[in-house]
């Protein structure tokens, strides 16, 4: 089976004399969790929406599991659950009468919806809500819901815009452990957020979209490396802070710092002379009790996006 879930080439959507999307080149390994990122206008709702395949492109195309969104638009529909970024629920109906209907568009076996249906409630955290009306539930609950929906069919690849948009912290949190166990399933994931300091307790790879283009794609690691030039590392020791100051400087850390009770040093190498550093630190008898990355996460690495061209 193809390492890549989701492959485009030379993808390009135009709205009249706007290009949305730009001639984009990417894939999304199986059982990634990506964040796709970027400001208002940068293109992350067209995307999507041609990658699930309710949206054609201008020109080029992409596949997913292995199917072409242009030759197979509906074998794509089978293998994507795709949660658009404004979504209706039937106001009047309950849980599981929803869950039904989509169960049937989706053409889920008669003998097995109850089952499928039991379970997706179980996974969204809805266990015990069959009956209650939707219009009854909280935001959180169906915004949990629209994504239940989406997973009635067992596609391989869900694609979710702003899924957490609206939400309060408790809810957005109940989210991310959902999208955690769902990854875990061996779901791939697609989410787009604009909450970048949440998208990496959860994300493994993220896409950073900028007026259309694509200016930075891969594993969280590999697009930091990119971005980021220069990493800030924290120290701490046994012993105080004078000592682990000498200590640095006598593995050749050029100029560390104090702060608070820490020792900071900048650094441009990779994360196997980051080790040695470490390494060294403890052959030298430092009693090291934290030793770690500060920033460097999807936030920075979006932050120094900003400064490239495209």
């Amino acid at each position: 089976m193809n390492d890549q879930i989701v492959r485009t080439s030379a993808l390009r959507r135009e709205y009249g004399e706007v290009t949305a999307v730009k001639d984009m080149d990417f894939t999304v390994p199986r059982g990634a969790v990506m964040a796709l990122v970027g400001p208002n206008g940068a293109g992350k709702s067209t995307l999507l929406k041609m990658l699930s395949a309710v949206l054609e492109p201008t020109s080029g195309t992409a596949s997913v599991n292995g199917i072409d969104i242009n030759e197979n638009p509906r074998g794509v529909h089978a293998a994507v659950g795709f949660l658009p970024d404004f979504f209706g629920l039937y106001e009047e109906i309950t849980v599981g009468e929803y869950l039904e209907y989509f169960a049937r568009a989706y053409r889920v076996p008669r003998s097995r919806r109850g089952e499928v249906i039991a379970r997706t409630l179980a996974d969204v955290d809805l266990a015990g809500k069959a009956d209650a009306r939707v219009q009854a539930l909280s935001r959180g609950m169906r915004q949990r819901l629209a994504i239940g929906r989406t997973l009635l069919h067992e596609p391989p690849l869900l694609l979710l815009d702003e899924p957490a948009s609206g939400l309060d912290p408790e809810s957005r949190h109940g989210l991310q452990k959902l999208f955690t166990r769902l990854s875990g399933a061996g779901k791939t994931l697609v989410v787009s957020s604009h909450i970048l300091s949440e998208l990496e307790d959860y994300c493994t790879h993220v896409a950073i979209l900028r007026e259309g283009a694509l200016v930075a794609c891969g594993s969280l690691a590999e697009v930091g490396a990119s971005m980021v030039k220069r990493r800030r590392v924290r120290v701490k020791a046994a012993g105080g802070t004078p000592a682990l100051l000498a200590g640095l400087k006598s593995v050749g850390i050029d100029k560390p710092s104090a702060e608070g009770g820490s020792a900071f040093f900048e650094f441009t190498g990779g994360d196997e002379e980051l080790s040695a550093i470490l390494g060294n630190l403890l052959a030298a008898g430092l009693k090291v009790t934290h030793f770690g990355e500060e920033g460097g996460g999807i936030q920075d690495t979006y932050m120094a996006s900003l400064e490239k061209k495209i």
